[in-house]
């Protein structure tokens, strides 16, 4: 479902704790990139941790590229997304509301600036193709906005000439989360873990084999939703695809409290734990919705299932960790919420119920 590459944190960004300087994972797989202050010492981790599901976290679409992104006219019949010719200024003053609400999301904020050249849909048209994989959209865009936002209702919005917009809770979701995906500022990204750039067929098993340390994954996870009860993202296809998901809660069992130091082991290593862990995460609706999906059957939680050996040294502090299950995240990111909109989207906010 997603698309664009997120950027690496520069590495000169954190200091390296003086407990993970023998660590077994790399720079790009340090924990700390995601937020200063974690704890690596296993004893002080829960097993499990969860956000607050609603008004927050709203499973929503992620705008396919193939079907026109948020130029798609969602709530039509023939549901076109290129090459179709937006309304002019005499036509609109002439539209009733069900017309105006066959729009598309970027027809609608373009008609509430008053702007009937259509600059947001010819944007985002930039960032369409038919040709695109079924798996490339923005859902980079809407895993930080379903964290940072409370679920959009549906709305009305008057435009400079007084036309009466009617949005709903999708158009202003599809909005959001363009904003987050192409406006809002790289510098507050932060990853650890590298993207995979092969599929499975391509020798990827191998090839991506250390893009996040399964040592590093469990601090992150433990201190980020066991202590601090915050949410994140996470590209959840091993491979080469690239499925951005607002994290929400993860769930850890011991399977192997006492293991052998094993032959790759960080070098402080004196003993191992087989740990297997539930990862749970907001997942996409199938199609956008004119209502909210919160209390309904479109909001979806979705997990993925991972087996790992944690690495310990003789405090007890995580300083490394394998993967033994095929099955595991590629990265892990975070960003920063918008406080104020800026640019051609700076009248989202209006629509917002935060």
């Amino acid at each position: 479902m997603l698309n664009i590459l997120i950027l690496i944190s520069s590495l000169c960004a954190f200091a390296f704790q003086p407990d993970s300087m023998n660590a077994e994972w790399k720079g790009f797989s340090e924990p700390e990139i995601m937020a200063s202050g974690f704890t690596h010492q296993f004893d002080s981790l829960p097993l499990e941790g969860s956000v607050q599901i609603g008004p927050r976290a709203w499973s929503g679409h992620y705008w396919p590229s193939a079907q026109g992104g948020i130029n798609v006219r969602w709530n039509t019949r023939e549901k076109e997304g290129f090459k179709y010719k937006s309304p002019k200024k005499e036509e609109v003053l002439r539209m009733s509301q069900n017309q105006l609400a066959q729009l598309s999301p970027s027809e609608k904020y373009d008609l509430l600036i008053g702007k009937y050249d259509y600059p947001l849909k010819e944007l985002a048209e930039s960032a369409a193709s038919r040709t695109a994989p079924d798996w490339a959209g923005i859902c980079h865009g809407w895993a930080p906005a379903t964290l940072f936002h409370n679920e959009p209702t549906p709305k009305t919005a008057i435009n400079p000439d007084g036309v009466i917009i009617p949005f709903g809770s999708s158009d202003i979701k599809a909005l959001l989360s363009y904003y987050y995906a192409f406006h809002h500022e790289t510098e507050s990204t932060h990853q650890v873990g590298l993207r995979c750039f092969f599929g499975p067929w391509m020798g990827g098993a191998k090839g991506c084999d250390e893009d996040l340390n399964a040592g590093a994954f469990h601090i992150v996870i433990s201190n980020m939703l066991g202590l601090r009860r915050e949410g994140f993202m996470a590209d959840v296809d091993r491979f080469k695809q690239v499925w951005n998901q607002p994290i929400v809660g993860y769930r850890s069992q011991i399977l192997s409290a006492n293991l052998p130091k094993s032959k790759k082991a960080a070098e402080a290593t004196v003993r191992e734990i087989k740990i297997a862990t539930d990862f749970f995460y907001v997942d996409e609706v199938n199609e956008p919705t004119w209502d909210i999906v919160h209390g309904t059957k479109d909001q979806k939680i979705a997990k993925r299932s991972y087996i790992y050996r944690l690495e310990l040294d003789y405090r007890g502090q995580i300083v490394g960790g394998e993967w033994e299950s095929d099955e595991r995240p590629d990265f892990l990111w975070n960003s920063s919420r918008a406080t104020k909109f800026e640019g051609i989207l700076h009248r989202v906010g209006e629509l917002l119920n935060d």
